[in-house]
């Protein structure tokens, strides 16, 4: 998540972006907590967004991508972000989680601190349109290795996260707009299969105080024996935010999951309040 305004431009697409507020989330948990989006937050100044997610399912994705019946599961999300410019190119991130799922199994129930990361974005270029950045950060172990069919055995390790981002504000019709780009991997301990994760983010802003939001989100295994099988996912939501003043927002949205290996077939919906200081 970041604010535009944080990017410093004077003119062009990004200045415009940059006086309508707030720009930009990764909401709550698609398919996990939130990460930053690739504009750095100024020094001195952070941001803090939270709030809810609610999904579930009672299908399932297969082995061979088909859709499937199963056991049902409901999960309640509390997903927090913040951020904090340390200096022009560094910013430290923080998304811990709450996570509380209902399963119809109840051995598989899980309440308790959910997949949380903790660590910082480092500006690489930065011009009046466009940014690049990369991203390090440590992931607490969480409630399940996979939103898959058997979704909360084991439970996920210990692991870190790299990852690369690039942001670029545009016109649309003279509509200010963006996209936002990440790719990066996930490597987890105790032999757990790594992830290879893309995330895309198309923003545009119809009126000056009203921002709607288009995102992709796609996990890939690396898994390849040891007991865990291959599993994917792809995800799209869509969203808006609209700013109530210069430090405060809201936003509602909802997700889907389109297609996926081993994966459950989630949706639901999702809100947020954003604060900036």
């Amino acid at each position: 998540m970041h604010a535009l305004g944080n990017l410093r431009v004077a003119r062009g697409v990004a200045a415009r972006l940059a006086r309508g507020g707030l720009a930009v989330l990764v909401a709550g948990a698609l398919p996990q907590i939130a990460c930053a989006g690739a504009w750095l937050m100024a020094e001195g100044k952070g941001q803090l967004i939270g709030g809810p997610i609610f999904s579930g399912t009672t299908r399932a994705f297969d082995a061979r991508g088909r859709v499937i019946p199963v056991p049902y599961y409901n999960k309640f999300e509390l997903g927090t972000f913040i951020e904090y410019g340390l200096s022009k190119r560094l910013t430290v991130v923080a998304a811990p989680s709450y996570d509380r799922v209902k399963a119809a199994d109840p051995s598989q129930t899980y309440n308790g601190l959910g997949e949380s990361l903790f660590g910082g974005k480092f500006g690489i270029y930065r011009d009046d349109s466009t940014i690049v950045a990369v991203q390090a950060g440590v992931l607490t172990p969480g409630p399940s290795i996979a939103n898959s069919t058997g979704p909360f055995n084991p439970r996920r390790s210990l692991g870190v996260e790299l990852r690369g981002l690039v942001g670029r504000s545009f016109e649309v019709a003279t509509l200010p707009a963006f996209v936002d780009v990440q790719g990066g991997y996930r490597y987890y301990t105790q032999n757990q299969p790594g992830e290879w994760r893309l995330d895309v983010t198309l923003g545009l802003r119809p009126i000056p105080k009203l921002l709607w939001l288009v995102q992709t989100f796609s996990v890939y295994s690396n898994a390849g024996g040891g007991g865990f099988v291959r599993y994917s996912w792809h995800k799209v939501a869509s969203s808006i935010v609209v700013d109530l003043h210069p430090q405060w927002a809201i936003q509602a949205g909802g997700f889907l999951t389109v297609a996926g290996v081993n994966a459950g077939l989630e949706r639901g919906p999702f809100a947020s309040l954003w604060y900036r200081f």
